[in-house]
């Protein structure tokens, strides 16, 4: 009895650790959802009148909720793709500042300006041009809809 009982607590906490989340959130007006959160499909926010919250997903769709008495509610999202989204969260919330792996050893990085899409911004912060990614992501997400 006690197997079974332990087998499916370890089926259902396996089961939830394998679904991704769907959203990345990279910009709040609430200071207790902070960029980097994470949200899943359809999930409630608590999210008071007055209040903003920009997700990102994996795709780049950028979705702006807006605080209202009930909350909020997050959208449906796309396929999701569990590597473009940690991505998008290290880009938005960046790992503490006594890190340099992975630093840009030479070359040049390009104008923020240039990058418009989320693949661009991806691939020029894995290039080690960190800044300039999230210089490009802060324009993207602030894109008149």
């Amino acid at each position: 009895m006690h197997k079974t009982i332990l087998g499916v607590m370890l089926a259902t906490g396996l089961a939830g650790a394998a679904h991704a989340a769907d959203f990345v959130v990279v910009k709040s007006t609430d200071p207790s959802l902070k960029p980097g959160l994470e949200l899943n499909s359809g999930q409630k926010v608590a999210l008071a009148a007055g209040q903003s919250l920009t997700l990102m997903s994996a795709s780049g769709s950028v979705s702006v909720l807006r605080g209202g008495p009930g909350g909020a509610t997050t959208p449906r999202a796309g396929a999701a793709d569990p590597e473009r989204l940690a991505a998008l969260k290290v880009l938005v919330d960046p790992p503490p500042a006594g890190r340099t792996f992975g630093a840009r050893r030479s070359g040049v990085c390009p104008d923020p300006a240039t990058l418009t899409t989320l693949d661009e911004i991806l691939a020029v912060q894995s290039s080690g041009c960190s800044a300039q990614a999230r210089a490009a992501l802060d324009a993207l997400v602030s894109k008149p809809d």
